[in-house]
This record gives structure tokens, sequence and C-alpha cells, in this order.
């Protein structure tokens, strides 16, 4: 058996954030990777999708060159040319991580499977460790609905869709959120017919209606069939085509493409780590139980990051590793709970929000006033071609307009949303940003004049 300071189970944002400042003060540290190094973000997810995401931006620039006077050849999509780009730009990345850890003498990199066989102990490629500290930042992965028969229909997921050989001319995919809002549109800028099936009644379910609203309009501009309250009672593949079984309305609807794409949302990977052997809980859907300081039900082990549930974001499981750095090496007492947690996604025009939206604030008792501007009344926008979208400031009308949070749909909205994250960190009003002087002619005049508008 063989013995550490920690034990970090997973190589992501997470574990690498947390294991690289704790042994360069002299920790010596295990880390147990299964896959890749980088975790989900770099190898599977946020990279290389935006990376796709970047070349099918560049496409519908192209196409729509007309509207600024530009004479362009349509344009044609090379997706091998883009998946070995994305291919290439992952690897650089992930690379250089394992560099890192290379030349770092007090890691050691253990690439396996882990469970625990103890309370402190772990199984890796039959392999015994321990450590007085356990860090489980062992992330999720693509959560399948049990649909009958999508388990032989060959069926892709966020991941295998960034692999494909070629192109398909047609795609079902199955769910509305986030990872379908992304590849919706990607696919259908590269020529893809693309039907979205959701569920729920609107896509993005957890985003303000307002937005949903939006982006649904724009993908149905786009060309992007979007079908909701659907009831999908079965798939199969016949004569080449991905056939889905709609059962929602009076008599069964069938849609039918080449490929289907689940993105259904996402499950923890503690299934795969015997936690009970350490007495380490999870709630009913499998993710670990922590409290706000990341402490499991068990002493001495802690878990960080998407399998803790919540809002699973690259950015914040980098929180949660700086959160839980600051206790280890400093003794400062941490709470995560009630962070201010932004996010964006990248379609195009993009969306962002941080803070409380306009539901969130009435159901916690603030006296909401709503603050609405839309882009097509700003001039960088215009200037642009760029009219889609709008930026919404929930205040506090007790509070002097105090900022409780923002929602905006439109043109480099995950770039903007970052003036709104500082004012609602430090306190300010409507009436700071609105006194704030903005370069002309910019986006991020837009902000000036929502905090000028009732």
């Amino acid at each position: 058996m063989k013995e550490y300071d920690l034990i970090v189970i997973g190589g992501g944002t997470a574990g690498m954030n947390l294991i690289f400042p704790l042994t360069k003060q002299g920790w010596r540290a295990a880390l147990v990777e299964t896959r890749h190094l980088g975790g989900t973000c770099i190898n599977i997810g946020c990279i290389p999708s935006k990376t796709l995401i970047s070349s099918a931006r560049v496409m519908q620039t192209v196409r729509d060159a007309h509207k600024l006077g530009v004479v362009a050849e349509p344009p044609r999509a090379d997706w091998p040319a883009m998946v070995n780009r994305k291919d290439e730009l992952v690897g650089r990345i992930r690379d250089r991580g394992y560099k890192n850890v290379g030349r770092n003498d007090n890691i050691t990199l253990y690439e396996g499977r882990a469970a625990f066989s103890g309370p402190k102990t772990i199984e890796v490629n039959g392999e015994t460790i321990t450590a007085p500290k356990i860090v489980i930042a062992a992330g999720a992965r693509t959560a399948v609905p049990p649909v009958p028969g999508l388990e032989e229909v060959d069926y892709l997921t966020s991941t295998s869709v960034m692999e494909m050989k070629e192109l398909p001319g047609s795609m079902l995919i199955l769910g509305g959120g986030i990872i379908a809002l992304e590849f919706s549109q990607l696919f259908v800028r590269l020529g893809v017919e693309v039907t979205i099936l959701q569920r729920g009644d609107r896509l993005a379910p957890n985003l303000d209606p307002e937005i949903s609203d939006e982006i649904e309009k724009l993908l149905d501009e786009e060309g992007i069939r979007v079908m909701t309250d659907t009831n999908i009672s079965s798939i199969e593949r016949k004569q080449g085509q991905v056939i889905a079984t709609d059962e929602s309305g009076d008599g069964p609807v069938q849609y039918s493409a080449e490929q289907i794409l689940v993105a259904t949302g996402r499950r923890p990977n503690s299934d795969w780590l015997d936690l009970e052997k350490a007495g380490v809980d999870t709630d009913q859907r499998g993710y670990i139980a922590v409290d706000q300081s990341f402490k499991t039900s068990a002493e001495g082990i802690w878990a960080l990051g998407d399998i803790t549930g919540g809002m699973m974001f690259t950015h914040r499981a980098w929180h949660d590793a700086n959160l839980l750095t600051r206790h280890f090496l400093q003794g400062e007492k941490i709470n995560s709970n009630h962070r201010l947690i932004p996010f964006a996604v990248f379609t195009e025009p993009e969306i962002a929000a941080v803070g409380l939206d306009e539901a969130a604030a009435k159901e916690k008792g603030y006296d909401v006033g709503i603050h609405h501007f839309p882009f097509r009344f700003q001039g960088r926008a215009r200037a642009m071609e760029k009219y889609a979208g709008f930026i919404k400031m929930t205040v506090d009308n007790k509070d002097n307009g105090k900022i409780l949070g923002t929602v905006m749909i439109g043109p480099e909205a995950g770039e903007l949303i970052h003036e709104l994250i500082a004012a609602i960190r430090f306190g300010a009003t409507v009436h700071d940003l609105y006194d704030m002087i903005h370069v002309h002619p910019t986006l991020s005049e837009a902000i000036h004049n929502t905090a000028g508008a009732g």
C-alpha cells in the first residue's frame, strides 16, 4: 500500500486546479484519472465544441456577408478539416497538462478507474493507495433516457457527435437544453437538417422564459424544426433512418433522420467509485452530497465539481478548487453556498446570465423592477447587422435599484456579462451603471442603455 498526503480522483478542472497549488507547498499527492487529463471541458466539452462552433460561425458570416456589402462565394463545410483542427487544439492543451504533471515530483499519476476499498483506501489498476485526505472530482457523463429501442440505434452523444467521420444529411436531437441549443445551430449551419424533440413545453426550461422564446424564434429562422411537449415512446432504425415515435398528441407521429443525438442532460460518475465502502452518501440522482465546505458524509473525504450536481460549469469547478485550496493551505473557513455563478450559452446570438432572474427574485420576496433594452436600438449592434436579442436586468426597487441579476441574449453576451458580474458582486445599482461612461460605439453601451431604461 502506497501512502500519500492527498488523493485526487479526477484530473479535470477541479482536480488539476486543486492538486498543483497543494503540491507546490510540498504535499505528496496521487492523481487518478480514468481517461485523459483535462476532464470534460478540454477533451469532450467546452474547448472542442466551441472550436467547431467557431467554424460554423464563420460559415454563417460568409453567408451573411452580402448584408454588409461584401460579395462572397457560398461556403462549403469541410467537416474532416474542422474535426482535425479541433483534435489538434485539444491535443496541444491536453499535452500541456501531462507535461505539467510529469514535471511535478510531488504528483504520482495513476491512469485507470478508481474505486474505494475502504474509508481511506483506493484501488486502481490492482494497486492500493491511501491518504488522510481524499478529494473526489470524477465528473459526469451523458444521461441516456430509458426510451425503448434507443440503445439499439447507435445514438450519438455530445462526445461522439464531434468524432463523426462525415456529416449526416439530417439529425434528430433528443432534448432541448444548452447542449441541444449549441449543437442544433452548429449542425444546421453546416448544412444538416435538424429537428429538436423537447419533452418540456419550451427550450432551455431553466432559463428566463423570454430567453427561451427568443432563442426558439432565432433557431426557427435558421431552419431548425423545434418540437416541444413531445413524448418519445420508442426509437428504431429502418432503412438507414432513425425513427422516433411521439405519442404526445391524438395519435402517434414519427420523426426520422439519419442520426440521433442524445442531449438530455448529465449523470454523475459516482456509480463507478464504490462509494458505499467509504461511507460517502449520494442523493437520489447519484450526486455526492456535500456541505458548504465540500465535505462529504465520510471523514476526510471531500467532493468537487460536476459530481456534486448543481451548476455544471468549468468556471464553477475551478472556483470549487480555489476555495478548498484556501481551506487546506490557510485554514480558511469556506462557504460555497450563495455564490454568484454566471454562465453563457454559445449560440449566436449568445446567451448569458448572472444572479437572480425575474421569477427567482419575486420568489425571494423582492420588490422587483425590470430594466429591458433590445439590441436592435443599439448603434454598434446595428452597424454589425446584429439586431436580435435584449438585456434584461432585475433590480430591487426598495434598495435604490440595486441589481439582483441580469439575463441577456445578444452579440458577445458571454463577454458583456462580466460587467454585470462585477456590478452585482460589489452591490452596484442601475444608477451606478448609468452614471458610468461607456465607450461609444461599443456593444457594452447596451448595458448603459438598459440601466437607464425603466
